[in-house]
């Protein structure tokens, strides 16, 4: 460590002592900052121990997930260090304080401020965590204990949290409130029982359908609070799409008999197995079909579904029922619905569209509904999910791995026995491997199994028999056996490197949970070339490991049209390939105006290359040898190629720099940062300096004219509004464009932030060409 960097770790240290002093209610946050920022780490939360499986937020890094909010409170059935007696640290796949939004390593600690308070900090780290890592956070504890101590001392001997939030208030209204709701729908059905005159029978009705309102209503109430608060979780489920459809129609098909026809198509590219949060999903097919329903009175309704990007896009229509779109328009805001004369009927609350749209958005997804009289009306929507193969979903019907965690496989196929073997000790289990009938039979006189997996298809053997001599045997009277069968084509994927591959043992749902929210936010793409299957297998590894996507060819021929309708980030190989060898198809690939400036790592095992190396000067990155390189650099390499590609230049450099557009970006969210900094790079927009915060924006305002400014209306110390008032202030800043991008749920900010002095809207999640769209027309680089 150099001097300077020794004055700076000083300075920083006696500021968070300054602030624990005065006992900031910020100070927390700036330490979890200082140790993401000074150990490198990928975030960090320090929590209260309430009890041993619930804890209260005491502060985060800004880089943790957003729902972590201060004074909130999360529980965890797993957790071992709130138990533990003394400092040690653990980390478990089904912990339930995931604090990252990143595929990462967790580790978590407890440690006493004193008698009384206890404190668990949480880890996240890109990396495994080594010996040394362990004692640096040992040392970290000692520190934070040190200068917690100060800052309880400061804030009068406890820990103190934020007063009671409104939303608490209104939680905890809502559920007093349900119980006389509860009671008097329970009264009137006894009283329904009793001999009522016609009149005193018609009051009852109106009174239990009332009360059914009313609780409805608190319930959508309740699951807004929640939402609020940052205390909804997704709880992923597999689904059989079909069937899940035809049970979900159903009521409304019953209900409606022969008035309206529901036409359901769902695409035949769609696997039959899906994983999402089946509950939320239901919630808001009910709340759509329900409504159209009313509008179409009489008539089809179809309803069609799709995949796009890993989402399935549903789309519910009809050519009748259609609604001025003035009365439309804004039907997801809270109590728009009431207002519509033809949903006023429905048995949805003022708040069920408003629900509808938070479900959808914290299943990644977006709903637009469109209508008019002439024409109908249509409600789009998509949610994220993942697709599952038939073997996928076989397996998840697997006993959860215990201690007694061996699965017996019995399989002749050496690819197939291969992919079972990799995805049981990916998520468990301890996978025996056995290939006919009479290993078979060996194998279960002296081992005890979990379950048994049995392809019915074994040579030479009768599968139905040998099925029957399985459930029969005394070893295996309460073990399941299940019927395995691979697809073909997922057989040839594993053969061409397609099976994931996680470092740490982990269960089936936790496995799907971050494969999908992976694949999501891990969003570079790094295409992987060779004619050789496991060197290919071995990239594709690697890829992976790394953190990123893998598009994985090893036919040369084939990669153009791979790759036609992908972003491509990096691209990785060999030289010494069928035509087009690894030379010609570079040559092939910088071609493009939009891989020119595409980072290219050469990965090769061809000997006397150099020569060859002069007809592709300058096209490409890195070079690596198949016999002098380890998959390690290979990985450390990718991951300070992609940052490179993704980190903007230095503010100075663009300072200096005339005759060019400058672009001012100013947004703390750090995965926001890439997305928009890589949007606007693969768009010629190379000029931008990203900030954190209202208060450096003014600053590098004040210093340089920028020709448009990106402005996130939410940051900590100064916030989009308060920054972007005052840049307005500033000479020369009247007529600057200013962008507001937001992720606000339910407020309507486009008119705040208007007022505020923006000349322009987009909300989060960004649309890509909606955003370049606008960035061209305020710099006047239309195409």
């Amino acid at each position: 460590m150099d001097t300077r960097t020794k004055i700076e770790l000083i300075n920083k240290y006696n500021y968070l002592i300054e602030l624990a002093r005065n006992g900031n209610d910020s100070f927390i946050n700036h330490l979890c900052n200082f140790l993401v920022n000074y150990y490198e780490y990928q975030s960090t939360i320090l929590f209260k121990i309430i009890k041993e499986d619930t804890f209260q937020v005491l502060g985060k890094s800004s880089n943790a997930r957003k729902n972590f909010l201060t004074g909130s409170e999360f529980k965890c059935s797993v957790c071992k260090s709130a138990k533990s007696s003394s400092t040690s640290f653990h980390s478990d796949s089904q912990c339930e304080l995931q604090i990252s939004e990143y595929l990462v390593y967790e580790i978590c600690s407890k440690f006493e401020i004193d008698q009384t308070n206890s404190v668990l900090i949480k880890i996240a780290k890109k990396t495994a965590f080594t010996q040394n890592d362990y004692e640096n956070v040992g040392k970290i504890t000692e520190l934070i204990k040190y200068i917690l101590k100060i800052w309880n001392e400061a804030k009068g001997g406890k820990f103190t949290t934020p007063d009671q939030s409104f939303n608490e208030i209104v939680n905890k209204t809502v559920l007093g409130l349900r119980n006389p709701a509860n009671s008097i729908i329970g009264f009137i059905s006894i009283l329904d029982e009793d001999n009522l005159t016609s009149t005193q029978a018609e009051y009852a009705q109106t009174i239990k359908k009332h009360a059914h309102d009313l609780l409805s209503s608190l319930n959508d109430l309740l699951d807004v609070t929640k939402f609020e608060s940052g205390k909804v979780s997704v709880d992923v489920r597999q689904i059989e799409l079909r069937t899940y459809m035809d049970d979900l129609l159903k009521p409304f098909s019953e209900k409606q008999k022969e008035n309206i026809l529901f036409d359901v198509q769902i695409d035949s590219k769609i696997k039959p197995y899906f994983l999402t949060d089946t509950q939320k999903l239901r919630y808001i097919l009910h709340a759509l079909i329900h409504t159209s329903q009313h509008l179409v009175k009489k008539g089809k309704i179809k309803i069609s579904i799709t995949v796009v990007n890993n989402h399935l896009k549903f789309e519910i229509s009809s050519d009748t029922g259609g609604i001025e779109i003035k009365e439309g328009k804004n039907i997801f805001k809270p109590f728009e619905i009431t207002r519509i004369d033809k949903l006023r009927e429905t048995n949805l609350t003022a708040l069920s569209f408003t629900l509808v749209e938070k479900y959808i958005n914290i299943l990644d997804g977006e709903i637009v509904f469109s209508s008019d009289k002439k024409n109908g009306f249509k409600f789009i929507f998509t949610i994220k999910g993942e697709s599952m193969s038939q073997l996928e979903s076989t397996l998840s019907s697997l006993p959860k791995p215990d201690k007694h965690n061996k699965v017996l496989v019995i399989e002749d196929d050496y690819a197939t026995s291969r992919l079972l073997s990799n995805y049981l000790n990916k998520w468990g289990y301890e996978p025996s491997v056995v290939s006919t009938e009479e290993d078979t039979l060996e194998i279960i006189e002296r081992e005890l199994f979990l379950a048994v997996l049995l392809n019915i298809e074994l040579p030479n053997t009768n599968g139905l028999e040998l099925l029957k001599k399985l459930n029969e045997h005394p070893n295996l009277r309460n073990t399941p056996v299940i019927v395995s069968a691979v697809e073909a084509d997922q057989q040839k994927a594993f053969m061409l490197g397609a099976v994931e591959y996680f470092v740490k043992p982990i269960n089936y749902n936790y496995l799907v949970e971050v494969l999908t929210s992976y694949k999501l936010r891990k969003d570079s793409n790094i295409l992987c070339v060779d004619d050789d299957l496991p060197t290919l297998n071995l990239l594709k590894q690697a890829v992976e490991t790394a953190g990123y996507y893998a598009v994985a060819e090893n036919i040369s021929a084939k990669v153009m049209d791979n790759i036609k309708d992908k972003d491509i980030d990096l691209a990785i190989i060999d030289l010494d390939m069928p035509h087009p060898n690894g030379f010609e198809l570079i040559k092939i690939i910088k071609s493009e105006k939009r891989f020119s400036n595409l980072p290219i790592i050469i990965y090769t095992g061809k000997e006397n290359y150099q020569e060859d190396l002069k007809q592709i000067d300058g096209l490409f990155d890195e070079l690596f040898s198949k016999q002098s390189t380890n998959i390690e650099d290979l990985q450390e390499v990718m991951n300070a190629m992609i940052n490179r590609y993704e980190t903007p230049p230095p503010a100075e450099e663009v300072i200096k720099k005339k005759d060019v557009i400058k672009i001012l970006l100013a947004e703390d969210y750090k995965h926001s940062q890439i997305i928009v900094t890589r949007l606007l790079k693969k768009n010629n927009f190379e000029n931008v300096i990203v900030v954190d915060n209202g208060e450096d924006a003014l600053n590098y305002a004040k210093k340089e004219k920028f020709d448009l400014i990106l402005m996130d209306m939410q940051m900590p110390i100064m916030n989009g509004f308060e920054a972007t008032e005052s840049i307005r202030r500033l000479e020369g800043y009247k007529d600057t464009p200013i962008i507001a991008l937001t992720a606000f749920a339910m407020k309507g900010d486009r008119e705040k932030c208007l007022e505020a002095g923006a000349t322009d809207y987009i909300p989060k999640p960004i649309d890509s060409k909606e955003f370049i769209d606008k960035v061209k027309h305020y710099t006047h680089e239309e195409a």
